[in-house]
């Protein structure tokens, strides 16, 4: 069950940098020891990028004067994907043809479906195809269910193997495997472990990689 000491105003400006050192310690204490925290801190991450690189120039000013924080943004991120169609296809197209290359693409999958898992992979064959030889880092991080696809028997296996050859970093959430009493022995060989996974992501995106979930 998430915090109920934690506000949406405090999630939003963790996500946003803008806590003090303690206040940003105690809330991520909080979201490494709730899988719900961490979804909606993701869900803030994925449209605060939408939000930073849908335009290239800044979009006209909210005029609903009540909203709080967490809902404009939302209403802006929704004005966005239903006025452009925006998707991850077209964020990394945007990185491309711009004049500010993202260093590395993170890719979240904390579903436990089979179809999502093939859509990071696919995303991160396209980022290789797109970007040819400049060096670009590639990481697909599961956390939650989404480990599951991790698992040796995984029928995402072959996939994943293909994309380990292809330097792409598979990533797997420390935090969600002691939540699920999962050893490494247990995963893919090619699947390394981080302490947490939307820990992981979030120093990602601050060493300039895009985010990206399926």
């Amino acid at each position: 069950m998430s915090d109920p000491n934690l506000s949406e105003e405090e999630l939003n400006a963790f996500v946003d940098d803008q806590l003090n050192p303690a206040d940003r310690s105690r809330v991520l204490d909080a979201i490494n020891r709730d899988a719900a925290l961490q979804r909606r801190v993701a869900e803030y991450q994925q449209i605060q990028n939408l939000v930073r690189h849908a335009y290239q120039r800044p979009p006209e000013p909210l005029r609903a004067t009540d909203a709080t924080p967490a809902k404009a943004r939302v209403m802006l991120a929704a004005g966005l994907l239903l006025g452009l169609g925006l998707g991850a296809g077209w964020l990394l197209h945007g990185f491309k043809d711009s004049s500010v290359t993202p260093s590395g693409v993170v890719i979240q999958v904390s579903e436990n479906d089979p179809a999502k898992w093939e859509m990071a992979l696919i995303n991160a064959r396209n980022v290789r195809k797109a970007y040819g030889d400049k060096k670009m880092g590639i990481e697909i991080v599961a956390y939650g269910p989404g480990l599951n696809m991790f698992r040796a028997d995984s029928p995402a296996a072959s996939g994943m193997n293909e994309a380990a050859q292809q330097g792409v970093k598979l990533l797997a959430c420390g935090n969600t495997m002691s939540l699920m009493h999962t050893t490494q022995q247990e995963l893919n060989p090619r699947v390394g472990v981080v302490p947490a996974g939307i820990v992981e992501i979030m120093q990602k995106q601050k060493e300039g990689y895009a985010y990206v979930r399926p």
